[in-house]
């Protein structure tokens, strides 16, 4: 049985920070994001103190094994893994106080619920829960470490659709019937990039209408040449809003889009 530090005694601090290494995607049909990352926790284990060696031991990761960790997990995810190539992608370093930091590169698919009423010019807000899965709030504590700056990465991610404008870190507790338990979110605030949707929906579109104009300039006996421009003209409409509805779930409201 691996019982936490100090059992018995305060609750353990463990602090996180992690590091974006990209956002591979942001699915509106599935309503959710995959993101890879280096994900490290801290806490200090005096049981793992040593002296004589002034160096911080870098172990193998398999001696993870070994050890009590957090029971560390993603709130809204949907799949996870820890990639493992050329070896199982996570890091145990020993300082001599004994402070233990625990890496993990995972890739995520996270759940975010979107509100599409503006699309295509709407902002989203996504979310990673990161909570304890048993551990209470008296036996563990969770806190950002470094505060604002335990997030980085997150400047130099970019998206084919989206922008990040903001991200943002809160700490709190949730309290559920088996007890309160430590939470911590990232949120990251995107906001869709018009340009693609401007060449591939709105001027199609535009161009569409306008060429709908020309059966009023042709000559009234026409009526063959006036029906052939119509029927392609709604055809021509009905297949980009086609193709626009493919890339979107089945919602009960009216979007943006829809509404022009």
């Amino acid at each position: 049985i691996r019982l936490r530090p100090d059992f018995g005694g305060a609750p353990v601090a463990v602090g996180m920070s992690l590091d974006v290494a990209s956002i591979d995607m942001v699915s509106e049909v599935n309503m959710d994001y995959t993101l890879t990352m280096y994900f490290q926790q801290y806490w200090r284990d005096k049981r793992l103190a040593y002296a004589g060696i002034p160096l911080n031991l870098t172990l193998d990761n398999r001696v993870a094994d070994q050890l009590w960790v957090p029971d560390t997990y993603f709130l809204n995810d949907k799949k996870s893994f820890v990639h493992g190539v050329t070896v199982k992608n996570r890091m145990i370093r020993l300082h001599p106080d004994g402070t233990v930091l625990y890496g993990l590169r995972i890739t995520t698919t996270a759940a975010c619920m979107m509100d599409l009423r503006r699309y295509p010019l709407d902002e989203q807000n996504c979310t990673l829960e990161i909570e304890s899965y048993g551990y209470t709030t008296d036996d563990i504590e969770f806190y950002w470490k470094g505060g604002e700056s335990a997030v980085t990465g997150v400047t130099r991610i970019e998206l084919p659709q989206f922008s990040i404008v903001d991200y943002k870190l809160v700490s709190k507790n949730v309290v559920f019937s088996t007890g309160a338990y430590p939470r911590l979110s990232l949120s990251f605030k995107l906001k869709r990039n018009i340009g693609y949707f401007i060449l591939q929906t709105y001027m199609p579109s535009i161009l569409i209408t306008i060429l709908s104009w020309v059966s009023f300039w042709i000559n009234y006996d026409a009526s063959a040449a006036r029906v052939a421009l119509g029927i392609t003209t709604v055809l021509t409409m009905t297949t980009i809003n086609t193709h626009l509805r493919e890339t979107l779930p089945k919602i009960p409201y009216v979007k943006a889009i829809d509404m022009y």
